[in-house]
C-alpha cells in the first residue's frame, strides 16, 4: 500500500507577519509577502518571495528572527541582543 504524497501546508501567525512558513514532505520554506515598489512596477498586487529552505522548524524560525532584526541599525551590541531576545520571545521559541 502506498502513501499518497501530502501537499504544501502553511504556518501563519500575526507575530511572524509579513513572514510565513510553508512545508511539504521534504522541506520547510520561509516566505515573505511583498508589495511591489511603485518606482519599479505598475503592479499593485502583493506577491510571495522565498527567503530560504530549511530542514527543520528551529532553523526556519531562527531565519525569521534574523530577518526581522537585521532590517535596521542599532546603537550598540546590547541593543541588538535585546532586540534579538525580544523578537525570539514574541515568537515563543527557545532558539
Amino acid at each position: 500500500m502506498t502513501k499518497e504524497k501530502e501537499y504544501t501546508r502553511t504556518v501563519s501567525d500575526p507575530q511572524m507577519e509579513p513572514y510565513f512558513i510553508t512545508m511539504d514532505d521534504n522541506c520547510i520554506t520561509v516566505n515573505i509577502k511583498v508589495m511591489p515598489d511603485a518606482r519599479y512596477s505598475d503592479s499593485k498586487k502583493e506577491y510571495v518571495k522565498v527567503i530560504g529552505h530549511y530542514s527543520n522548524m528551529a532553523s526556519a524560525l531562527r531565519s525569521i528572527v534574523m530577518q526581522k532584526i537585521n532590517g535596521k541599525s542599532y546603537e550598540s551590541l546590547n541593543s541588538y541582543i535585546e532586540e534579538y531576545k525580544n523578537t525570539t520571545e514574541k515568537l515563543n521559541i527557545g532558539i
